[in-house]
């Protein structure tokens, strides 16, 4: 009986703290909205109210209590009946699972509350960067200064005070490297790889200058015919001037999983790279599809950060697991 009564309690108490955290997370996730919104406006997050985008109409304390209450308005605004869109909740409501599934990962009896607490601080980062990118196209410096400083705040600590980070497994060594694992390869391919393919196999412009150039210099020429070729090459190289080179990621895209990286340890990062290529590629090709058939190519690009983010959340709880468990599957050899 007695057995019994402490099995249940402790369920109860598990119970309990899953519920607050995510009450917590929704909390959390109602500032990330304010994130996602306002920074890459450049506004304040402090400054002004909570308001109605349609009507301006500022939003009463009683209309922010996270997730509820856009359920109990039916998802309007209480003054003009504008709907308010479903992401709002959506996103606090993906905040708080979140949080609750981290605290479930590591047991927060046997692997205490800070290292768990850490990876939620992380997730809402992650989270603010996905959506913002997905908005913009863009990722605000702060918030990837934030994971920075985290990342490394979290490294120095588990050296630091390994008993109250129990929960974390990897070494200062294992951060360092996933720190430059995944955004050096990145760096290379976006800035370096991209941009020489682009001139020398797709880029029309450069491909003209190449032929303009050859022409002007191994043909005989009239002076009018040169004149004309050196006018159509200068308008070109002008074109390409204006259009600026092109790269494969962003600077941010990089930065990002540096921070990643360095939060989660290198066997993590990759796995979050695979996930994201994966995603990216599923979605580039849907993408491609449906602007072959609107015949609109301007459609067809479309922003890598959300990839990162969702790899990099899926990561946070199993990254190094999964990436262990593949290396032992293709290195296993079967027994005949």
């Amino acid at each position: 009986m007695n057995i019994a009564f402490a099995v249940a309690g402790e369920q109860l108490f598990y119970a309990g703290v899953c519920v607050m955290v995510f009450l917590f997370g929704i909390t959390i996730g109602s500032f990330l909205n304010v994130c996602i919104l306002r920074l890459p406006a450049g506004e304040s997050l402090t400054k002004r109210n909570s308001h109605c985008m349609t009507c301006g109409t500022e939003i009463k304390r009683y209309d922010l209590i996270p997730l509820f209450s856009w359920l109990i308005l039916g998802g309007k605004c209480r003054a003009c009946k504008a709907p308010i869109s479903p992401r709002y909740s959506v996103v606090e409501g993906l905040t708080g699972v979140l949080f609750v599934l981290m605290y479930l990962r590591y047991d927060f009896i046997a692997d205490g509350l800070i290292y768990p607490a850490l990876l939620c601080l992380f997730l809402a980062g992650v989270i603010v960067i996905g959506f913002e990118d997905f908005d913009t196209q863009e990722m605000s410096v702060c918030v990837l200064v934030y994971l920075g400083v985290l990342a490394f705040a979290t490294r120095v600590l588990s050296v630091l005070f390994p008993t109250a980070l129990r929960g974390n497994s990897l070494s200062i060594t294992d951060g360092l490297v996933g720190m430059f694992s995944v955004s050096v390869p990145l760096l290379v391919i976006g800035f370096v790889i991209t941009p020489l393919f682009y001139i020398l196999f797709i880029s029309e412009d450069h491909k003209t200058v190449r032929k303009l150039k050859k022409r002007l210099k191994k043909e005989k020429l009239s002076d009018k015919e040169r004149e004309k070729l050196t006018k159509v090459l200068d308008e070109t190289l002008l074109s390409i001037k204006e259009n600026g080179p092109v790269f494969g990621f962003g600077m941010g895209d990089v930065i990002f999983m540096a921070a990643g990286g360095l939060m989660l340890g290198w066997k993590a990062a990759v796995v979050a790279l695979f996930i994201a290529i994966v995603i990216g590629a599923a979605a580039a090709l849907v993408i491609k599809l449906k602007s072959s058939k609107k015949e609109d190519e301007s459609s067809s690009a479309f922003a890598f950060g959300p990839c990162l983010a969702i790899g990099l959340g899926v990561a946070a709880y199993y990254g190094t697991e999964i990436f262990d468990w593949y290396i032992s599957a293709v290195t296993t050899v079967p027994v005949i």
